[in-house]
């Protein structure tokens, strides 16, 4: 059994071994140092169930707990959610997320840019799974006000979006998403390698 002196000797690199080797009983312990004060314990806890989830789906049952916390007033757990969730949506046979995805992409008007970033960036591991959230998805990836994210932070999102929206466009071409990157690559935030890296992306 994990405890959770146990948990803070697991080094960084030890991370995949030690969750493969959680035993089933212990994931709602862990699940509940998610709500710690102590950061390390939370990201401790965190990546020892991003970790568990790549190859298990033990973790998939607490979806419910994930979810609420996409909610939350809290933008660490916000965080925690937003990448659980990502992380299980390879096991979701029950469509779960079809309910979860408003308030997940919610995430995308957050006041703070690391959450907005996050949330973006975990999309990669909801899309393979997920088809026929493309069309919503890339609706409100479109939608996001860039000018509204704190300056330092436009470009950094703006790839994100991009990213993601090279995705889309390889099983699906909305008039919207060709739009957004025609525009996104004539316009002056993205500078010359950052468009070089985006046009490599299309072909």
């Amino acid at each position: 059994m994990i405890t959770l002196q146990k948990l803070l000797e697991i080094e960084q690199n030890a991370m995949p071994e030690a969750a493969a080797a959680i035993e089933e009983k212990d994931i709602r312990l862990i699940a509940g140092w998610l709500t710690e004060k102590d950061r390390e314990i939370r990201n401790k806890a965190l990546l020892l169930l991003q970790n568990r989830s790549m190859n298990h789906n033990d973790v998939y049952p607490f979806w419910h707990v994930f979810q609420e916390k996409l909610n939350s007033n809290q933008p660490e757990q916000r965080n925690i959610g937003i990448m659980l969730i990502a992380a299980n949506t390879k096991w979701d046979r029950e469509n779960k997320i079809d309910e979860a995805i408003d308030a997940y992409l919610l995430c995308l008007n957050d006041k703070n840019p690391v959450i907005i970033r996050q949330c973006i960036q975990s999309l990669h591991q909801i899309l393979p799974y997920k088809k026929h959230l493309y069309l919503n998805i890339a609706d409100r990836l479109i939608s996001v006000n860039i000018p509204d994210i704190e300056e330092t932070m436009r470009k950094p999102v703006l790839i994100d979006i991009l990213k993601v929206l090279m995705v889309i466009r390889k099983g699906w071409y909305p008039d919207e998403v060709e739009q957004y990157i025609s525009l996104a690559l004539a316009g002056d935030l993205l500078d010359q390698n950052d468009k070089k890296q985006i046009k490599s992306m299309m072909w």
